[in-house]
């Protein structure tokens, strides 16, 4: 459990290993990474540098609630997919309760408008066509490429290892599959949706795929993936603990509150990494699962870079900054949506820019385990330029506690518009900004998940190894273009298994 994780000070210099890995890093990437290489018989060191691992998989106590900070629904609760068995190998989901939301979002209009959108693709687009019947031919044409999509698994190994001839079986197997994926991935999800004659389908659609920024791939994917996912009861910090604890029961050491600034470098290798402290952690291979900006040119100082890179971190957009709002209620809501879109009758500016036209908020019961019997937690996240409540918090500290508490206030008084008495029943509120995910995470610019899945990044691959240094690996968000927790436990996974291909070992993935 997270109780076993260690902050006492790294021993120098003095006794190192040639065998051990340190990782930069304890969040789900770390965690999985971290596990797998104790699977195949290497002495691992995860070097956190918050007190509890697990990094935006996390969650706060507020009174009796908890107040979460990641997990909505995961990929991977069902047995049919690839990440099911990750996360039973890492000791994630296994002996947990799942709960299903047939319903995945409920979308309300101004007018009274109600849009119910399904997890079962047929129920979503029986739903969408009786509500836009002007839409049927685009709807059908969506619902399709998410059922080619639905059956879309992750490779089995890092395309760096596979051979030429396993690349092009790889290539006919999923041909098919791979014409849908061409066919969405350069389309703009805002492009895409301006087909549509139902403006009220177009707005739910778009409250589906999150940002307009995405690809249309994005929308598709979404539904692909809502029709075999479940929420994991316990949330974010019961989720983490679980891969911890199989961490540490596997044999890893955790190290927490031990902040690394730099990788130590000879002859073109990585041999360990220095500490903000002082000291230093010496290692045979480091694997960094932090944030890929500070990763690359601070801890590395920008010497091992190439045009991909510098593209990336030069002209791509990542998901912005995130704002949550949490509220802890003494009354149950029973009837409520786990998650619902709300229309606003005015925008609400949550900073100097950016104005939001509609609320989307999470609605968790005593199912969740988030919240004793008879209450209720709900979540508002809402996305914000991190440089305005970054500068706002470090030169105007009185007028950031002061601007955070009236957008809660605002945000406290439209729920209450829709789940009357809410404000009179509130226990507990809070509001996160973009700045606190960043003190938390020190995620660049802010960013929740790293790279957006634009049409500009999508196809892009991001270098596991970096150009010029050896023993060296990288995994997390930063390396996954469009982030999420199973694609964090899979870049771990795969640094893992380039690891041990690098060494001539077989690779093995055992279960509890």
């Amino acid at each position: 459990m997270l109780s076993r994780c260690k902050a006492a000070a790294l021993p120098g210099t003095a006794g190192a290993a040639a065998d051990k890995i340190v990782i930069i890093g304890g969040g789900i990437a770390g965690l999985a990474c971290g596990c797998y290489l104790q699977m195949n018989g290497y002495r691992t060191e995860i070097l956190e540098t918050n007190t509890v691992p697990g990094g935006l998989c996390a969650a706060w106590d507020r009174g009796p609630y908890v107040f979460d900070g990641c997990l909505r629904w995961l990929l991977g609760t069902h047995t049919s997919s690839t990440f099911n068995r990750i996360w039973n190998e890492l000791g994630a989901i296994a002996g947990r309760e799942i709960v299903s939301h047939d319903e995945f979002l409920r979308v309300e209009g101004t007018d009274g408008q109600v849009l119910s959108l399904s997890a079962n693709l047929d129920q979503f687009a029986q739903a969408c066509k009786r509500f836009a019947p002007e839409d049927a031919a685009l709807i059908d044409k969506l619902v399709r490429a998410a059922q080619h999509c639905a059956t879309l698994d992750p490779l089995e190994k890092p395309l760096e290892l596979m051979t030429g001839l396993e690349k092009t079986r790889l290539l006919l197997r999923y041909l098919p599959l791979l014409l849908t994926v061409a066919t969405w991935m350069n389309v703009g999800v805002t492009a895409y949706l301006a087909a549509y004659r139902n403006p009220f389908l177009r707005e739910a659609l778009m409250a589906v795929a999150g940002d307009n920024r995405m690809s249309a791939l994005v929308l598709v994917m979404v539904l692909a993936w809502r029709s075999h996912a479940g929420y994991v009861a316990g949330g974010s910090r019961a989720f983490a603990e679980a891969i911890a604890s199989r961490y540490t029961r596997l044999g890893g050491v955790m190290r927490c509150n031990v902040q690394v600034v730099s990788v130590t470098v000879e002859d073109g290798r990585a041999t360990g990494v220095r500490c903000a402290d002082g000291t230093a952690a010496p290692a045979a291979t480091v694997v960094s699962c932090a944030d890929g900006h500070t990763t690359i040119f601070k801890m590395l100082e920008g010497r091992y870079v190439n045009k991909q890179i510098l593209y990336a971190y030069n002209n791509c957009d990542v998901f912005p900054g995130l704002i949550q709002a949490s509220l802890g209620i003494n009354q149950p809501y029973p009837e409520a949506p786990h998650t619902l879109s709300l229309p606003l009758l005015r925008p609400l500016m949550v900073d100097d820019i950016t104005r939001h036209g509609r609320l989307e908020v999470a609605v968790f019961g005593p199912d969740s385990r988030l919240c004793p019997a008879g209450k209720t937690v709900m979540t508002v996240r809402l996305s914000s330029r991190y440089e305005y409540w970054a500068d706002l918090k470090s030169r105007h500290p009185n007028d950031y506690q002061r601007t955070k508490e009236g957008l809660l206030r605002e945000i406290v008084g439209i729920l209450d518009r829709r789940f009357a008495g809410l404000a009179r029943q509130l226990e507990y509120a809070d509001l996160a900004t973009p700045a606190t995910f960043a003190r938390f995470t020190g995620n660049w610019r802010g960013s929740f998940q790293g790279w957006l899945p634009t049409p500009r990044m999508l196809g892009r691959r991001l270098p596991r190894t970096l150009p010029g240094l050896k023993d060296f690996y990288m995994a997390g968000h930063w390396v996954e273009p469009g982030g999420g927790l199973p694609w964090a436990a899979l870049s771990g996974r795969y640094a893992a298994q380039m690891i041990c291909a690098r060494d001539g070992k077989v690779f093995v993935a055992t279960e509890p």
